[in-house]
Protein backbone atom coordinates (compact mmCIF):
# COMPACT_ATOMS: atom_id res chain seq x y z
CA UNK A 1 0.00 0.00 0.00
CA UNK A 2 1.41 3.03 -0.85
CA UNK A 3 1.89 5.87 1.83
CA UNK A 4 -1.07 7.99 0.14
CA UNK A 5 -3.54 5.58 0.11
CA UNK A 6 -2.64 4.48 3.81
CA UNK A 7 -2.98 8.25 5.10
CA UNK A 8 -6.47 7.89 3.34
CA UNK A 9 -7.07 4.77 4.97
CA UNK A 10 -6.35 6.25 8.45
CA UNK A 11 -8.51 9.30 7.71
CA UNK A 12 -11.94 6.86 7.08
CA UNK A 13 -10.35 4.66 10.30
CA UNK A 14 -10.32 7.91 12.85
CA UNK A 15 -13.94 8.68 11.20
CA UNK A 16 -15.03 5.33 11.90
CA UNK A 17 -14.20 5.50 15.42
CA UNK A 18 -15.52 9.12 15.99
CA UNK A 19 -19.05 7.91 14.87
CA UNK A 20 -18.85 4.35 16.91
CA UNK A 21 -17.48 5.85 19.98
CA UNK A 22 -18.09 10.03 20.01
CA UNK A 23 -16.29 9.85 23.51
CA UNK A 24 -13.29 9.25 23.12
CA UNK A 25 -9.60 9.32 24.70
CA UNK A 26 -8.82 13.15 23.32
CA UNK A 27 -5.09 12.08 22.80
CA UNK A 28 -5.96 8.81 20.78
CA UNK A 29 -3.96 8.90 17.50
CA UNK A 30 -3.78 6.57 14.52
CA UNK A 31 0.31 6.82 13.19
CA UNK A 32 0.98 5.49 9.92
CA UNK A 33 4.44 4.09 9.58
CA UNK A 34 6.57 3.38 6.75
CA UNK A 35 8.57 -0.03 5.21
CA UNK A 36 11.12 1.41 6.88
CA UNK A 37 9.89 2.82 10.32
CA UNK A 38 9.28 6.27 9.66
CA UNK A 39 6.39 7.86 10.26
CA UNK A 40 4.45 9.12 7.21
CA UNK A 41 1.41 10.89 8.95
CA UNK A 42 -0.55 11.10 12.24
CA UNK A 43 -4.27 11.65 12.76
CA UNK A 44 -6.09 12.74 15.69
CA UNK A 45 -9.03 10.81 16.07
CA UNK A 46 -10.55 12.98 18.20
CA UNK A 47 -9.75 16.66 17.10
CA UNK A 48 -10.00 19.62 19.26
CA UNK A 49 -12.42 21.63 16.54
CA UNK A 50 -14.68 18.92 16.44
Amino acid sequence: MSDGAAIVRSKLLADKVRKEKPEGNPDLRIVVIDESGREVHREQVYPQNI
